[in-house]
């Protein structure tokens, strides 16, 4: 019966999140209608099954909870997808992406507090038996954050020479940002990921592996494949499969070393006492 309450909750969220984003393109008639109820739908589910097991791992709850997810939400499958295609030109012009952007942010303002009420997350949780954390020096915390954004344009990088035959047809006649461009976009874009790295962690106290998940998981969904699952007019299917297993397999890769360098360790067993008169104080 749990199991089941759950993919109603799951499934009550997608239509939730489908209605929302249709009300900026009303469907007019049947096909319409059957459309969104298809690949958008789809789409949809990923997102809410990707947001839904954050949610799951954190131990916030209420408006804290709907802060993370949100910028876990709009950070990464909103702005951090946008500005790549804007960046590579693909068709998509400045003020198309920032209509898209804006929907987005209201979507995202709107769905992700009625995610956490249809989740059964709003209330508070069970208090779990955890640690006092080891505390990090400002420059510690400044050293992991440039850490997190190097690592993630090693993973683009890298991901994207090898995805790049299959893509390079595609590519040839379009006029490509220089070197300097696309570098300067990928730091932008790694420390996006870093900000929505770090508001997740932080609410997985201590728990690095269950943040490694949460963010393995969910960034490869958010950015590549739920998005590009969906057609679109600026990229043809090879194209949107090629990125999507790059990117699947990059952000796998990322958000679990990701979590593991954002998550503050719990503190030995030695040091407990210690940490609690200390927090007391």
């Amino acid at each position: 019966m749990k199991a089941f309450g759950l993919t109603l909750r799951i499934a009550a969220a997608t239509l939730v999140l489908v209605a929302l984003q249709s009300l900026w393109n009303p469907p007019s008639s049947v096909a319409d209608l059957v459309y969104w109820l298809g690949a958008p739908a789809f789409s949809n589910l990923l997102i809410v099954l990707a947001l839904a097991l954050v949610a799951a791992s954190s131990n916030h709850n209420g408006w804290k909870l709907s802060g993370v997810l949100f910028v876990l939400y709009f950070g990464i499958n909103q702005l951090n997808t946008l500005d790549e295609a804007l960046l590579f030109s693909v068709g998509l012009k400045g003020h198309q992406a920032l209509s898209m952007m804006g929907k987005g942010f209201v979507t995202s303002l709107i769905f992700v507090p009625l995610l956490v009420l249809i989740l059964g997350c709003w209330k508070n949780k069970p208090p779990e038996d955890t640690k006092p954390l080891l505390t990090r020096s400002v420059a510690n915390w400044v050293g992991r954050i440039l850490l997190g954004a190097l690592l993630y344009v090693l993973c683009y990088f890298a991901a994207g020479m090898i995805v790049f035959p299959f893509v390079k047809d595609f590519y040839t006649g379009i006029n490509l940002p220089g070197p300097a461009s696309v570098l300067e976009m990928q730091v932008f874009r790694g420390l996006v990921y870093v900000a929505a790295g770090l508001v997740v962690a932080h609410g997985m106290k201590g728990h690095q592996a269950r943040a490694a998940i949460a963010l393995g998981l969910s960034f490869p969904i958010l950015a590549g494949v739920a998005p590009l699952l969906l057609p679109n007019p600026f990229l043809p299917v090879y194209v949107r499969l090629a990125h999507g297993f790059e990117i699947g397999v990059s952000n796998f890769v990322y958000g679990i070393l990701l979590g593991y360098v954002l998550t503050r360790k719990a503190t030995p067993a030695a040091d407990e006492e210690q940490a609690e008169s200390a927090e007391v104080l």
